[in-house]
């Protein structure tokens, strides 16, 4: 019912604490952090099981690894990275598990899995990489996370540094499940289904219809006044990544191997060459202005266009 932030359980206290809950029955209170992961794990593998013989789609959000961290004895001094490491050792442990199961059943070859994060780890990089920040910043080191996708018709082995966002899940796997999405939804995700076949090596542009959904963010607004029109393309802007710091305020904005921040002042960065953010570009007014026109155009697309979250426009 809840990540157990040390901050926000407090208001659980007067009822014995946050409960595990499986739909509305309490199966205990307070829920140990230590029993989750294997928990949550076993929970998956039972609904595989009851459904092998028809699609399906299972979500796993694993507490771990946000804090409290929690491992179990089993898996206690593992790693060489303390409890952190012995957490993520028994997160890979269980994410195994997750596989075993498919190869149990045979559904290897019908069935897509995508590992990913939602943010960088709390305590930032260590000495060795080169990139800084950590959670809740709009650094690298806070907003750079694990993609992984495997099974039916993705490429092998390949490593790509195309830059994608959680929102491109949404189309990509509409596709792969062969549904096309609904033409009035406003999507801001891109279909990147043929890069991770193997069919291209980037993301393909919008207007190619080289998947059933690459057309999706076209149903952006897109009508930039006069001073953006020449300097941004189309699909220049649906490249876009537009980074909110904790606080909500648009914080940065990145294009390619390009990067804006945009408080205190505008600070220009080569990601490239430069991917610990340390020294600022300051000779290339094209580029800065052209990530400074993203950020005019996404704020007025915010303004004019802002969608309520959760609000399902799909007829049954």
């Amino acid at each position: 019912m809840h990540n157990l932030d040390p901050v926000e359980v407090v208001y659980f206290d007067e009822i014995g604490g946050v409960p595990l809950m499986r739909n509305n029955q309490v199966i205990k209170r307070p829920a140990d952090p230590a029993e989750l992961t294997k928990i949550y794990t076993d929970e998956a593998i039972n609904f595989i099981e009851k459904n092998k013989d028809n699609p399906f789609f299972l979500y796993l959000p694993h507490t771990m690894l946000h804090v409290p961290l929690g491992v179990s004895e089993e898996f206690k001094g593992t790693s060489q990275w303390g409890e952190y490491g012995d957490t993520i050792q028994e997160l890979d442990h269980n994410v195994g598990r997750i596989f075993d199961m498919l190869e149990k059943h045979d559904l290897g070859e019908e069935t897509v899995v995508i590992y990913a994060s939602d943010n960088g780890r709390g305590p930032g990089r260590n000495s060795s990489q080169k990139i800084q920040g950590h959670k809740l910043s709009t650094y690298e080191g806070g907003i750079r996370v694990p993609a992984i996708a495997w099974g039916m018709g993705i490429r092998k082995g390949n490593i790509t540094n195309e830059v994608l966002n959680a929102m491109d899940w949404y189309p990509t796997m509409a596709t792969l499940a062969d549904i096309k999405l609904p033409s009035r939804l406003i999507i801001d995700g891109r279909d990147i289904s043929p890069l991770l076949k193997g069919e291209t090596d980037s993301v393909p542009d919008a207007g190619a219809g080289s998947a059933l959904n690459t057309a999706a963010p076209l149903t952006r607004r897109w009508n930039p006044p006069g001073e953006w029109e020449p300097l941004i393309t189309r699909e220049e802007y649906l490249n876009a990544f537009f980074y909110h710091g904790a606080h909500g305020a648009l914080s940065a904005v990145r294009w390619k191997h390009w990067k804006l921040h945009l408080n205190p002042s505008l600070r220009l960065f080569d990601l490239e060459a430069d991917p610990g953010e340390t020294k600022p570009i300051r000779n290339n007014r094209t580029i800065s202005r052209k990530l400074r026109g993203m950020t005019v155009l996404f704020q007025e697309e915010m303004r004019r266009d802002a969608r309520p979250g959760g609000d399902s426009l799909f007829e049954y």
